[in-house]
C-alpha cells in the first residue's frame, strides 16, 4: 500500500502505530495535508464500524485530515453509515485491486520533499539488486530508526542500515 501511495505522489511514513492493533499503518503527506492509513487482511472478509469509529478517534487525535481504511475485503452497512459525511475514505477488496492496478502501470511519481530521495542516495537491495527505499522501523528495539528496504517487497525482505555513506 505504501508504494502505491507513494506512486501517487504522496510522502510515506510508518512511524505512529497507535491502537489496539497498532491502528495507523502509514503516515501520508501531499499538498499540506495528513492522512493516516489503516490496512486490514482479515480472515473474516467484513469490516465493522468499530474499526471505523477507532480510526475517526486517532484520526481527530492526530490532527490528520483524512482518515484511509484499506481492506482485502469488504465493508459492513454500519461501517459505512459511520463514515458518511466524514473525512474518512473507505477502500474495498475491488477498490484496492484497481488502484494497485493504476500504479502499476504509471511511470513512478517522486516523493515530496519531506521524504525525497535521489536515485544516486538510493543504495541497490544486497539481496535481489533492486533499488532501496527509506523506510522508518515501527516495531522492536529500533522502533522510529530509519533503514533501507527493498523496494521488491514483501517479494523480496532484503534491508541495509543507514549511514553516512550510504
Amino acid at each position: 500500500m505504501a508504494e502505491a501511495f507513494r506512486r501517487q505522489g504522496y510522502a510515506v511514513d510508518y512511524s505512529l502505530g497507535r491502537g489496539a492493533d497498532g491502528g495507523v499503518d502509514i503516515i501520508l503527506k501531499k499538498d499540506g495535508r495528513k492522512s493516516l492509513v489503516q490496512c486490514k487482511q482479515w480472515k473474516v472478509f467484513s469490516i465493522g464500524a468499530p474499526v471505523i469509529r477507532e480510526m475517526f478517534g486517532l484520526m481527530t487525535a492526530e490532527k490528520a485530515d483524512e482518515a484511509i481504511i484499506v481492506t482485502t475485503g469488504k465493508f459492513t452497512r454500519d461501517a459505512k453509515t459511520f463514515a458518511e459525511g466524514k473525512p474518512i475514505r473507505l477502500v474495498d477488496g475491488p477498490q484496492l485491486l484497481a488502484l494497485v492496478q493504476s500504479v502499476q502501470s504509471r511511470p513512478e511519481t517522486k516523493p515530496s520533499v519531506e521524504m525525497k530521495t535521489t536515485a544516486t542516495d538510493a543504495p541497490a537491495c544486497p539481496t535481489c539488486g533492486l533499488e532501496m527505499v527509506l523506510r522508518t522501523s515501527r516495531r522492536g528495539a529500533n522502533a522510529g530508526n530509519q533503514f533501507w528496504g527493498c523496494s521488491g517487497y514483501p517479494l523480496c525482505k532484503g534491508t541495509r542500515k543507514v549511514s553516512a555513506t550510504t
